[in-house]
């Protein structure tokens, strides 16, 4: 009976090709017949007939071939999650995990990015970015042409229909009672953050100092003429954050009474 050789090796690893292989039990063999199940080797499988195994190709390892346990905080799902719900610790726990330095600095850059549009809001952003591209006043008239434009409304009649001015140039005569400056755009770095709660007496309207040209410093007190486009209702969040609701123009010529600007 001829010598077993390597009946539990791994064919790719272990070849005689100077002896017989059984087909089925994959061992070597110098006789005809498999020393395990007795089968005869076949003409195929005989010494000289058979064709060597093919080699597959190995990969390469990227690591250095240590298995890494990564615990479950530190899984990419348990990540991506904090991430999402609470940036600074998916970038805490990125930062203190085994994986890949591109992948870390990938993925905090996006959790960065995240960050900030989660706490400034997007809106705000969209609001800053509009303001540097689409400035609140039309600046494509020049001072004669943009006050010719505006139409002499009456302060009652804005503020009980402020959507109906939206867009629209109007003008009035109003007083400055308070002066507010807006919190989300003097943090988001808009370039139009200043707005006066002014009256006629009786109705309270709200500007936003959009002046193009001769910007004056409005005092509580100050009795103005105002060109702009209405806005609609505006809320606007002062430095304690207490809102104010009121119908708002964008303003952008002024006069202070008895002075010309």
């Amino acid at each position: 009976m001829g010598r077993m050789l390597g009946a539990f090796d791994n064919p790719e690893e272990l070849d005689r090709p100077d002896l017989n292989k059984c087909p089925d039990c994959e061992c070597f063999f110098a006789g005809n017949n498999c020393p395990l199940c007795g089968k005869e080797c076949p003409e195929e499988m005989r010494a000289g007939n058979r064709k060597p195994p093919k080699k597959e190709k190995r990969r390469r390892s990227t690591s250095n071939g240590r298995v890494t346990f990564v615990e479950w905080y530190h899984s990419w799902w348990c990540i991506i999650i904090a991430m999402f719900f609470m940036p600074i610790l998916g970038i805490i726990l990125l930062a203190t995990s085994p994986h890949k330095k591109s992948q870390k600095v990938t993925f905090i850059i996006i959790g960065a990015i995240y960050l900030v549009v989660s706490t400034i809001g997007i809106g705000t952003i969209i609001g800053a970015i509009g303001n540097i591209f689409d400035p609140p006043v039309d600046t494509s008239l020049s001072r004669e042409e943009y006050v010719s434009r505006c139409e002499n409304t009456a302060p009652e009649t804005f503020y009980r229909s402020p959507d109906a001015y939206e867009d629209e140039f109007v003008s009035m005569t109003l007083t400055v009672k308070k002066i507010i400056v807006d919190s989300d755009g003097f943090y988001a770095n808009e370039k139009y953050t200043t707005y006066y709660i002014c009256s006629d007496g009786k109705f309270d309207i709200m500007i936003r100092n959009c002046i193009q040209s001769g910007d004056k410093n409005l005092a509580v007190g100050d009795t103005v003429r105002v060109w702009g486009e209405g806005a609609g209702n505006v809320t606007v969040y002062d430095m304690y954050y207490d809102p104010h609701t009121l119908p708002c123009i964008n303003v952008a010529y002024v006069e202070i009474a008895n002075t010309q600007q």
